[in-house]
């Protein structure tokens, strides 16, 4: 097997700036979308929807925002929570 030098031996994931390119990808939709609604109806609602999900979705040493809430959400609300313990009796 080849090693190369990119980072990790070709299995990093692509990053543009601090976004991985899928989220790159969609905040760049989400402008273009969110000019042409604002030009068109005058709302500053999607825009600042896509520059909400810019700012979650900015990535540093792997790690997100966005994931850190989906993994609280899963933690706290929708995963089940399984607490075992003995009695254990000393005389």
């Amino acid at each position: 097997m080849k090693t190369y030098i990119y980072p990790e031996n070709l299995r990093a994931t692509v990053k543009l700036w601090f976004w991985n390119v899928r989220d790159f990808l969609i905040i760049c939709g989400g402008i273009i979308l969110s000019v042409a609604l604002l030009a068109k109806l005058w709302t500053v609602i999607p825009l600042a929807v896509t520059v909400c999900y810019a700012f979650l979705s900015l990535r540093a040493d792997d790690s997100s925002i966005m994931d850190y809430i989906a993994n609280a959400v899963k933690f706290f609300a929708t995963s089940q929570q399984i607490f075992l313990w003995e009695e254990s009796y000393e005389k």
